[in-house]
This record gives C-alpha cells, structure tokens and sequence, in this order.
C-alpha cells in the first residue's frame, strides 16, 4: 500500500523525463547505470517511476556533460552537492572535507581552463567570420 507522501507527490515515468529534460530515454538509463539517476520505484509492469525533482538533476547532468565534465566526475560532484544540500556535514569527517575542497578546486581549475580555451576558439571563429565578411564585400565591389 502507498503512504500519504507517494499519493501526494505525482510521479513521471521515464519517457515524461526524458521529454522534460530533452535527453533520450536511453540516457537516462545509461546515467542510472552510472549511479548518477536512481528511479523512487517501478510500477508492476516495470515501468521507472522519477520524482519530479529528478528533472533539475538530469539538467545539472546534461550540464555539466556539456561543459566537459565526465560521468565520474559528474557523480562525484553530486555525492558533494548531495551532502550540501541534505547539511550532514556531521557524517563527514575533516580529512573527508579536505578531499572535497581539493576535488572541487580541480574541478574548476579545469573549468577555467576550457573556458580560456573556449574564448580563444571564439576569437578565432570571429576573426574568420570578419575576414569572409571583408571578402565577400571585395568580391561584390569588384562585380
């Protein structure tokens, strides 16, 4: 039998988060056998049942993906965001803190470091985008 929480909390199956979130459902399995997505439960028929706030999750994911972090380290920065939000820093110890500053700090060392990168390749992309806009005015006057 459901408890009063279940029936008042309105569940989505994987195909709704996977529309919301725009990722296929195959991603969102492959990201729950990298332990980074965990369905509340399966119905009988098997199908995934996702609390709502497994979207805002899913797009931190997609993301970070996207800024070029890897699963292993998206799962990783998770656990961290995890004990972050739930404030049980009581479980952890000092020695335990310290490796998760360190883990951060690397992580956006990186970050920083794809940025730059990043601006460098726009620069680049901006310059040849001016030079084709100074040649097609040339080519154009020459007509």
């Amino acid at each position: 039998m459901e408890n009063k929480n279940e029936k008042e909390e309105k569940f989505i199956q994987i195909g709704e988060l996977a529309k919301k979130t725009r990722v296929t459902p195959r991603t969102i399995k492959h990201y729950e056998d990298k332990g980074l997505l965990k369905p509340f439960k399966k119905t009988r028929g098997g199908f995934r049942l996702y609390q709502n706030d497994k979207v805002k999750l899913v797009e931190r994911i997609r993301q970070l993906k996207k800024a070029g972090f890897s699963l292993r380290e998206v799962k990783e920065m998770e656990e961290i965001n995890g004990i972050v939000e739930e404030n049980i820093f009581e479980k952890v110890d000092d020695n335990e803190l310290d490796k998760m500053i360190k883990f951060l700090q690397s992580q956006l060392i990186k970050t920083e470091e794809r940025l730059n990168e990043t601006i460098k390749v726009k620069k680049g992309l901006e310059k040849v985008i001016e030079f084709l806009k100074k040649r097609k005015r040339t080519y154009k006057d020459k007509r």
